[in-house]
């Protein structure tokens, strides 16, 4: 068999090309530090690559869940301070020096306005939304979870409230007492803070692994409860006659200065302070909530390091392994083309 100029040159341009290829991969290699960019280049490895990224792609779910979470308790946690600290330690200064100072009646009254006042001023900080949600709202996103109601005065001269918690409006121009709300019922109403609206949990998963019980409801163990309960943070029902509830016993102070009621006005006094100390037990468990988010934000993030190494390992280039092969196939190439311009035929061209 005669070997003729044309199986030459054609068996060398093939050589060439592969030479080339194998080139220009390295150096794409070298460029993406990634040892395929498609999965039918390492069918094993591609599978392996593609469970890595679902696992960091739920890890980022995750830290958002987490962070979002952080920041919600972060700002409830903020506004609560605010009432047990601020507004309660001006209360408390209030009352104190209204029953043990000779005011008269117009003294009194502007106190119980001054009083009134803050109570109006911690149904605005429980009120505060935070990225377009009621913070202190629990399920219910609507409205406004806290109100007051100027509530009918009954003849045992308590404000009406009917059996399903909703106190009756007074008629314009007639007596009234105010009655503070929580979606609609009133906090007086009911002992049990789950029995208001909005009282369901709302789970976020976190990376626990979420499971289900028997009626396929998500078992709290194993994902975070981001709902805050407003009746249940600030208190609701009654003890002894009295409410519960910090805002309530504002108002109802109130009305005791107004009529010169020393003793109710004494009896608020320990109440409230009891009040305050149940709000600041909810703060302590918000700060527990959110050392909790920052432990498993530190083990997420230990979880992502371990991760990326293990993409690395699965994806990565071996970048002195690569650039010495980029060398050989280049060094290769080189010797290819010198070879070549010795065993091509000349042409007409090369004696031009």
């Amino acid at each position: 068999m005669r070997v003729t100029n044309n199986i030459t040159t054609g068996q060398f341009l093939r050589n060439n090309r592969r030479t080339l290829t194998s080139m220009l991969r390295s150096q794409n290699r070298i460029t993406t530090q990634r040892k395929f960019n498609r999965v039918s280049e390492d069918s094993i490895s591609g599978s392996k690559a593609m469970t890595i990224r679902r696992q960091l792609r739920d890890l980022d779910i995750y830290e958002d869940n987490l962070s979002t979470s952080k920041e919600l308790f972060a700002a409830a946690e903020s506004n609560l301070y605010t009432i047990a600290h601020d507004v309660y330690i001006n209360l408390e200064t209030k009352l104190v020096a209204a029953v043990n100072s000779t005011y008269d009646d117009m003294d009194l009254d502007i106190i119980a306005t001054e009083v009134e006042q803050l109570a109006d001023h911690m149904v605005n900080t429980m009120n505060v939304d935070f990225a377009e949600r009621q913070i202190f709202g629990g399920t219910s996103n609507g409205k406004t979870p806290f109100e007051t109601v100027n509530a009918e005065i009954g003849a045992d001269g308590k404000p009406v409230i009917d059996e399903n918690g909703i106190p009756k409006a007074a008629a314009d121009g007639a007596p009234f007492k105010k009655v503070v709300t929580y979606n609609g019922k009133a906090l007086n109403s009911f002992d049990n803070p789950s029995q208001f609206p909005g009282s369901k949990p709302i789970y976020v998963d976190i990376g626990l692994g979420i499971k289900y019980d028997e009626n396929y409801e998500v078992d709290g163990q194993t994902a975070l409860d981001i709902a805050l309960n407003g009746a249940e943070i600030l208190g609701c029902g009654v003890e002894d006659g009295y409410s519960k509830n910090l805002i309530q016993l504002t108002y109802d102070v109130a009305d005791a200065l107004r009529n010169n009621d020393r003793a109710t006005v004494n009896a608020i006094i320990d109440r409230a302070n009891t009040a305050n100390n149940h709000i600041l037990t909810q703060i302590a468990k918000l700060g527990t909530k959110q050392a909790s988010i920052d432990f498993q934000l530190s083990k997420t993030e230990d979880y992502r390091f371990n991760l990326k190494d293990r993409q690395n390992l699965v994806e990565g280039t071996d970048m002195e392994e690569e650039i010495i092969n980029y060398e050989a196939v280049m060094a290769a190439y080189d010797a290819s083309l010198q070879i070549g311009a010795q065993l091509l035929p000349k042409s007409i061209f090369d004696f031009v």
